[in-house]
């Protein structure tokens, strides 16, 4: 009888331990948590607390998992927002952009214009870098200014300081008016 319990006893211990050995042999793994997120040509609007801050179309929006940064490729019809109204039109090849920190750097052809102003102004260029903190815009390639009166102004280089109004340019080639 000892004998027959015994054996009863080591069956259900081999049993037990041949169930933990395999528990979770047949589980799927789970998703990668590094999985970019894809987005195809689609329209995506900012908000404020009252109104519109930013809309634009796109070609492709390339995210990581935690949407802290953000690739957007073929940005058309772009809008910038100034209390609800627009304010600034922009174009552009390729965006990256930085949502935590709100610094974005735009690489390939890139046209930005005013809206709100008569005459429109524009400029275009091929490399621009904004960062949010030091309220810098860094235009490092040729920029060509248009001012709606008269000739293009072409510089090297350009950065303009938000919070100051500082502007500095590099390079200039063309008429500059001083008034």
């Amino acid at each position: 009888m000892k004998r027959v319990v015994f054996l009863a006893v080591l069956a259900a211990l081999g049993y037990l331990g041949y169930g933990i050995v395999n528990a979770g042999r047949d589980e799927r793994p789970p998703p990668r948590s590094n999985t970019d997120i894809r987005l195809n040509r689609g329209h995506a609007t900012g908000q404020r607390v009252k109104f519109r801050s930013w809309s634009a179309d796109y070609e492709r929006i390339i995210s990581n998992a935690d949407q802290t940064v953000l690739d957007i490729r073929n940005v058309r019809n772009g809008t910038i927002y100034k209390a609800g109204k627009p304010y600034i039109r922009v174009r552009a090849a390729r965006l990256m952009v930085n949502t935590v920190s709100r610094d974005f750097s735009s690489s390939g052809p890139l046209h930005v214009e005013t809206v709100a102003t008569v005459p429109a102004r524009s400029f275009d260029t091929t490399s621009a870098v904004w960062n949010d903190a030091s309220q810098k815009l860094t235009l490092a390639h040729r920029v060509v200014i248009r001012t709606g009166s008269g000739e293009p102004l072409t510089v090297g280089s350009l950065t303009l300081n938000v919070k100051t109004g500082d502007i500095e340019v590099h390079d200039i080639a063309g008429p500059v008016p001083v008034k």
